[in-house]
Parts: structure tokens; C-alpha cells; sequence
């Protein structure tokens, strides 16, 4: 795969191992298949060096912009692609570093993220271009792997996941509070606005939002809540076409990551499959938002329904009691987070979020292997009824039927 070679990867290595490295030899492959990954194209990418006089294979992953051209736009790739940079390489070592400076116990430090070896969003241009790249560790070959989002997550993965979600909320509100010009610089630049919907043409935005009205006509169980759905869909979609949210004015307000789904974390399991640990990725579309989306669109995503209908309040309250518990390691608790107000937020926030936990689930309830080459998806591939099957149908189901059950539609 010539394209997709990293031009310059000695340069980037060198920089982060603060040693003289020269790359013999690049291979490389795709890490996830089509349909699996829309955001960028991610390599396994099996690097042959020489650091100091020794040659070593390192297993690293590169991430480069979508595929193609309509992608590129979707994803706003100009803006995103920095974002995500400025994330690895500004924000997280920053809260790091904060962490270390309130002397938090080691065994709490950030360790939620991929290792980044370093990043460009160019060769020699001040914009994002063909060249632009992220490389990190390849966490697969270290035991990491992400979920089957067909399934969801079973209640030990999502205790895990919901804890560490948890601390990716509070670190960043205590160096809002207590930093707020470190909290501007350094982790201001990953959570700047991004295009969104708005870029995409009527008829693509319509295909997502149709998908969750006709298919609810075809549910005799949600015939009751038609109507409501409909206005909830119609009202939603035009106000983020046309950027109409409220501001954000709330003590939860933090970096979030926007997109914390199924794919969008990977974990590493023992030989039994219990989970041991997690890490997020794909970071792209952060922003400056409610902490507690994250939470609702992943228990709603992401959670095996079954587990989410029985064990709802074990994981709010586990989010709650670690998102507290973090936020006590910088003296920054207050009586804004108790638990009787974290409800009082998330009752708020709940039905808001149904938009987007329901818009999201068309990609990723994508039916497997009928996309075979992203670099040839056009926008019309959005509105393919194949693309769309009966787990897509039975997962809508029961999200608004557990929508419903909390009297949030």
C-alpha cells in the first residue's frame, strides 16, 4: 500500500523518543475494515528501525484523513484532525501534569488514552493536508481490542468504562476551576467547534432522520409516542443545522468526547474475557459541553439493554461516586455535584440527548460487510436501505422504550 506509506516518520519518531531514528522498512495494512471506522483511515502500521545503532520492529497505528472527499467535508477533517492533535500532544499530557502538581496518588493519574508518539497536520503547510497523520501505539497487538457493536457491553465492561469516562469529566473541571487560564490554553484549542450535520445535504440528513420515524411507524409499541418522536426528531435536526443549542451554562460543562460509543474505546481482557482495562480513542469531535451527554449516549449506544434495564442506577450512581471522587483529589467538590443535583442535571439532560444517541445508532447499527471501499462512499451511500438491518431496528426499539420508561419522552 505505497499511498498510504508516512512520509517522514523518522522526523516524527525522533521528536518523541528524543533519540535519532531511522526507519529501513514500512508495513502496513488496514486496522479496521470498511463501515468500522468513517472518521479517518487507520493503519496497523509495523515500522522496522534503527534507534541508537539497533534495529527493532515498532508496532504503531497511523491515523490519516477519510478516505474520501465527501467524508473529509462530513467531517469537517480541516478543523478535526488539529483537534485531535492538540488533544494527544497539548491537553492530556497537560492534565497529566496537573494531576502530578495536586500530588494525585499515581495509581490515579490519567492512564485513559492511547501512548501518541507524535503527529503533523502537514509537511510544509500551516493546514491540514494529504500528509497530515497521527501515530500512536497499536494497542492490538498489546491485547486491546473494541467491542462487537452489534452486542454492546456487559455490565463488568461497562462498570469499567463508565469509571473511566468519569474521570475523563472531572480532571478537566477542576483545572476549569481552579487553572482556568491553563484550562483555556491547554485544553481550549481540542474542544473549539466543529461542522457538523449542517455540512451534509438535505436529503443525507433527511435519510438519518427519516430512518427513526418510519421505522418507529413499523413498531406497534411505540405507535403511543409516534408523534412525540417525530417532533423531538424534526425540532433536533433543525437546531443543530442551523446551530440553535442553548448555551452551555452549567458546573458539569467540560471537554467531552462527543462520540463515546462501542468503537470508540478498546479494552484489554484476561483469558477468561473479564475486562482489566480501557482505553478511549478517537478523539476528534471533542467539545466544550454537558459531561453527562457522554455518559447517556454511551449507556444508550453502547450497553447491552438488558444490562442497562437492570443495572441504570448502579452505573449512574458508579459514575457519579468516581466523577466526585476524582474531582476531591484537587479540593474542587462542591455542593454543585451531590448527588441530588447530578440527578437534577442528568433528568435535564436525558431527553435532550435522544437525538443524538437515535441519529447515531444508522451508523452504527450499519450492517456488517456492505461496505467494501470508503474511498468510493458517496453521499447517497448514506440513504441505503441495505445499509440498515433488523439489529438496527430491534436497538431503536428498545432505546425509546427505555426512553419512555424514564418519562423522558
Amino acid at each position: 500500500m505505497p499511498e498510504f506509506e508516512v512520509k517522514n516518520l523518522d522526523k516524527i519518531l525522533s521528536d518523541s523518543l528524543g533519540k535519532d531514528v531511522v526507519v529501513i522498512e514500512q508495513r502496513s495494512k488496514f486496522l479496521t475494515p470498511p463501515g468500522e471506522h468513517y472518521g479517518s483511515i487507520m493503519l496497523a502500521l509495523d515500522a522496522t528501525v534503527k534507534i541508537d545503532g539497533k534495529e527493532e520492529i515498532l508496532p504503531l497505528v497511523a491515523k490519516m484523513l477519510p478516505a474520501s472527499d465527501m467524508l473529509r467535508v462530513a467531517f469537517d477533517s480541516g478543523v478535526t484532525f488539529q483537534k485531535e492533535i492538540d488533544a494527544y500532544t497539548k491537553t492530556i499530557p497537560a492534565l497529566v501534569q496537573f494531576q502530578r502538581d495536586y500530588n494525585v496518588p499515581e495509581h490515579k493519574i490519567l492512564d485513559i488514552f492511547p501512548k501518541c508518539f507524535g503527529a503533523r497536520i502537514s509537511l510544509d503547510k500551516d493546514e491540514v493536508d494529504e500528509n497530515a497523520v497521527l501515530i500512536f501505539e497499536n494497542l492490538k497487538v498489546k491485547g486491546y481490542d473494541t467491542g462487537d457493536r452489534f452486542v454492546g457491553f456487559d455490565l463488568p465492561h461497562a462498570q469499567m468504562i463508565v469509571k473511566d469516562l468519569a474521570k475523563f469529566h472531572a480532571v478537566p473541571i477542576a483545572m476549569k476551576k481552579l487553572r482556568p487560564n491553563d484550562f483555556d490554553k491547554y485544553v481550549g484549542p481540542c474542544i473549539i467547534p466543529n461542522a457538523g450535520i449542517e455540512t451534509l445535504p438535505d436529503d443525507i440528513a433527511a435519510a438519518f432522520t427519516d430512518s427513526i420515524i418510519e421505522i418507529g411507524k413499523t413498531i406497534p409499541e411505540l405507535s403511543p409516542y409516534l408523534e412525540k418522536i417525530t417532533e423531538i426528531v424534526l425540532t433536533s435536526t433543525e437546531d443543530m443545522k442551523n446551530k440553535n443549542g442553548p448555551p452551555i451554562i452549567t458546573p458539569y460543562a467540560t471537554a467531552v468526547h462527543s462520540d463515546y460509543w462501542v468503537n470508540n474505546t478498546m479494552v484489554l481482557r484476561d483469558a477468561n474475557g473479564n475486562p482489566l482495562k480501557n482505553k478511549i480513542v478517537d478523539l476528534q469531535i471533542m467539545q466544550y459541553d454537558h459531561a453527562l451527554r457522554d455518559l447517556i449516549f454511551f449507556l444508550f449506544t453502547s450497553v447491552q439493554n438488558p444490562v442497562l434495564d437492570a443495572h441504570y442506577d448502579d452505573l449512574i450512581k458508579l459514575y457519579h461516586e468516581t466523577f466526585y471522587d476524582y474531582l476531591k483529589d484537587f479540593g474542587a467538590e462542591s455542593d454543585d455535584y451531590s448527588w441530588k443535583n447530578f440527578l437534577t442535571e442528568l433528568e435535564d439532560i436525558g431527553p435532550k440527548e435522544f437525538h443524538h444517541v437515535a441519529f447515531m445508532l444508522k451508523p452504527i447499527f450499519t450492517e456488517k460487510g456492505k461496505i467494501n471501499n470508503l474511498s468510493e462512499f458517496k453521499p447517497s451511500d448514506w440513504g441505503r436501505r441495505d445499509l440498515i438491518g433488523p439489529a438496527h431496528k430491534q436497538k431503536l426499539k428498545d432505546t425509546i422504550l427505555a426512553y419512555v420508561k424514564r418519562n423522558w419522552i
